[in-house]
């Protein structure tokens, strides 16, 4: 029994992994379907020449299609990141096409690696946790990024580095390395609601210097009146959809793109607000879990949510198999359980995955409320906890010498 449930894990391993690599392929054989190529790649190759114009949609789409020479059908994308994210990129319009989209690949694979070495003690503790991390790294939603050459295999890295500066006590480094993921706001517009009510205010200063860069980072790149221009012609289709956010879910029900904005803003006031009345817990909370918490509750009020963004949640379900293992995997298959669920259902009903996120938010939530006391962070606790198992142990042995 036990070698059939080793051969499963083994088996199961290999298919998330088999499975990125394909999408990873897949990306490349389908290159200019991709979001690098039709986005990134030609906002950062206009900034090379001196075009400013990267948020007008059809500037972006003219230039792509000199670049690519290819009809007005294929692109249909429009330049939504910062500018700093493509100003960043223009090294690679240097090499071909196809040439840059491998070697942007490539550079996500060893990120997703980079991230795993950041976790290597949590990783390397049993059997258990390296099948976590796999099946949590290389889900089946998170292979999506491989698909459509996006950045969030970068941004899981970011997040994971975030975690790993919070195990040292570095909490500024922590919230500088969050700030990364405000190249997609909403990947974690909650977490500084979390971190203020928490009072983390070390890890506040962090993300207020990562916001400080990108903010002027943006009027040195583009000017100020690019800048306001980004600031109002973000295309306001990208909530019009289906999606894995909670708002997202009215799409199905022919909300529209209006009423999905509307709908994020009333769940990140009721979240503050219940936050709020919750602050003596929040505030017992580690940093780690307070991090967890805050990516996990922007997630699911985001205005704009897809597959792919749930490789962000890799780090997060590692570190909770330190405390549970079975809830940790159980949540890393139910989220590509749902994403294969999501793909045989018509497009206006693929709302299995929000569902699917929302109980693993309720899980986690669930896990850390009734999370006994010695792993709260107080460090005062944490010193009296251990100092009180020391003088038990120590009067133990004293008994024992004495019998």
């Amino acid at each position: 029994m036990q070698r059939l449930t080793r051969l499963g894990a083994l088996t199961l391993a290999c298919a998330c992994v088999g499975n990125m690599l394909a999408e990873a392929a897949r990306g490349l054989r389908d290159a200019f379907n991709t979001d690098f190529l039709s986005s990134f790649y030609t906002a950062a190759d206009m900034l090379r020449h001196g075009d400013h114009a990267i948020y007008c949609s059809a500037c972006l789409q003219a230039a792509a299609q000199r670049l690519f020479h290819a009809g007005p059908a294929v692109f249909s994308f429009q330049y939504d990141n910062p500018p700093l994210g493509a100003w960043l990129l223009q090294p690679l319009t240097y090499l071909g096409s196809q040439t840059a989209l491998a070697f942007f690949l490539l550079a996500s694979l060893v990120a997703l690696g980079a991230a795993g070495w950041l976790l290597r003690d949590d990783i390397r503790r049993t059997p258990n946790h390296i099948l976590i991390a796999v099946v949590a790294f290389a889900s089946f939603p998170a292979a999506m990024t491989f698909a459509y050459g996006q950045w969030d295999g970068f941004l899981a890295l970011a997040a994971t580095g975030a975690y790993a500066a919070l195990r040292h006590d570095r909490q500024v480094l922590a919230g500088l390395l969050i700030s990364v993921l405000m190249l997609k706001p909403q990947l974690m517009w909650l977490v500084p609601v979390v971190v203020v009510i928490a009072g983390s205010w070390r890890v506040l200063y962090g993300m207020i210097v990562g916001g400080l860069i990108w903010g002027l980072s943006s009027v040195a790149i583009l000017g100020w009146p690019n800048t306001v221009l980004w600031l109002r012609q973000i295309s306001p289709n990208i909530v019009a959809r289906t999606g894995l956010s909670l708002p997202h879910v009215l799409v199905a029900f022919g909300a529209t793109s209006s009423l999905v904005v509307s709908a994020s803003v009333v769940l990140v006031v009721v979240t503050a607000v219940a936050l709020f009345a919750a602050r003596r817990w929040l505030r017992s909370l580690e940093l780690e879990r307070l991090l967890s918490l805050g990516l996990l509750l922007s997630m699911l009020a985001a205005p704009h949510l897809l597959s792919y963004d749930l490789i962000i949640l890799a780090p997060l379900i590692v570190i909770w198999g330190r405390s549970n293992e079975f809830h940790a995997l159980g949540a890393a298959l139910v989220l590509s359980a749902a994403f294969l669920v999501d793909l045989v259902l018509p497009m206006s009903w693929a709302i299995v995955e929000g569902l699917a996120l929302l109980g693993v938010a309720f899980l986690y939530c669930h896990d850390i409320w009734s999370a006994p006391a010695s792993d709260l962070a107080d460090p005062t606790r944490r010193l009296g906890a251990t100092l009180l198992r020391v003088g038990e142990s120590t009067a133990r042995d004293a008994g024992s010498a004495r019998t």
